[in-house]
């Protein structure tokens, strides 16, 4: 049955959206996370988000959960296929993939989409029960893009996409995967949606305010981490020989993925936290130590989600993850609109 449009956003109604981070295997702790609070609530997840926004390793997280799969079947996901994903290796290997990380890509994304095939098979990113929105990156023309479901006139382009291209598209993370080239969109290589967007809080309360009519007063947001490291960038680039060695090329550079993506990521935190209403932003994380969890560590699976379920039990998260979200009142189904009609 078709619904007015926006009739069941634009008054005072609560409009919840989930936040997901990319990070690569430390994606771990958010599923650990998300499957603990639907063990502990027995509620699902998705039934309780009016809008869903995931980035990188979280975009895959995200469209699991639009597409009806469990927390805890995407956990698992993490722990039988993370060690493919990201192969551990001798010394000597290890060392080959440094060497030759110099000029090609650190792994095969072959492995990563032979696991989401198993997982999503034939599914597209419409066939998701939520509102979705997946961050991504177009390297040809040099834009930021967006995958969508129909949940506006305007978005009726991606719907038909499969979720396994769309999760590679947004996971490309730069120099450890090649850019993805996506079907739908013939010619167009997709690299990490990471590189602007790590944290897609910010673009999620955009997208529902400007293309949903949402007031901003009526927004909750749940934003989830994935581990942050505690120690400052001048910490890093000091240690070892000193003089200009210490900030030239050879120093800068294992760090300067991360560091980007950690302040664009503080960046969107700050500003929604200033957008929101007090009491509507809840932001999930968990500070670390330096060099203890990487992008690839797959040898820390366990230990992210003894992490993740250890802070997701947490008083001063769990009471208003309940009292804001999973609260037992799930949300409205969404309008679809495909080909310019609604269903």
């Amino acid at each position: 049955m078709s619904l007015p449009m926006n009739s069941d956003l634009n008054d005072k109604k609560p409009f919840r959206i989930l936040a997901l981070d990319g990070g690569g295997i430390k994606g771990t702790f958010t599923a650990s996370i998300l499957a603990t609070w639907e063990k502990v609530t027995g509620l699902r997840i998705a039934e309780h988000f009016d809008l869903i926004a995931g980035t990188s390793t979280g975009g895959i997280l995200a469209l699991a959960l639009g597409l009806g799969h469990s927390a805890s079947s995407i956990q698992q996901f993490y722990e039988e296929h993370g060690p493919a994903i990201f192969p551990d290796s001798s010394f000597l290997q290890r060392l080959g993939l440094t060497v030759g990380h110099l000029w090609r890509p650190k792994y095969s994304c072959e492995p990563l989409r032979s696991a989401l095939a198993q997982v999503f098979g034939e599914q597209k990113l419409g066939d998701s029960r939520c509102r979705l929105i997946i961050p991504t990156y177009d390297a040809l023309r040099g834009r930021i893009f967006l995958m969508k479901t129909a949940h506006h006139p305007r978005l009726t382009f991606d719907h038909e996409a499969p979720a396994v291209d769309v999760a590679l598209a947004t996971s490309a993370a730069p120099t450890f995967f090649q850019p993805s080239q996506f079907g739908k969109h013939a010619g167009n290589p997709y690299i990490d949606g990471g590189v602007w967007a790590n944290s897609p809080g910010l673009a999620a309360v955009v997208e529902a305010h400007h293309f949903l009519d949402v007031p901003l007063s009526s927004i909750r947001l749940l934003s989830i981490g994935t581990t942050t490291e505690s120690t400052a960038i001048l910490d890093k680039l000091n240690r070892g020989p000193g003089g200009l060695l210490n900030f030239g090329v050879l120093r800068w550079a294992p760090q300067l993925i991360g560091l980007l993506f950690q302040a664009q990521v503080q960046c969107a935190v700050s500003a929604t936290s200033l957008l929101l209403s007090e009491g509507n932003f809840v932001r999930v994380d968990q500070v670390t130590p330096e060099g203890v969890y990487s992008l690839d560590s797959a040898r820390k699976i366990e230990e992210l989600c003894q992490l993740g379920r250890g802070r997701a039990v947490e008083k001063e998260i769990l009471e208003p993850v309940r009292k804001l979200f999973l609260n037992g009142t799930p949300a409205l189904p969404f309008q679809h609109f495909r080909s310019g009609t609604r269903t």
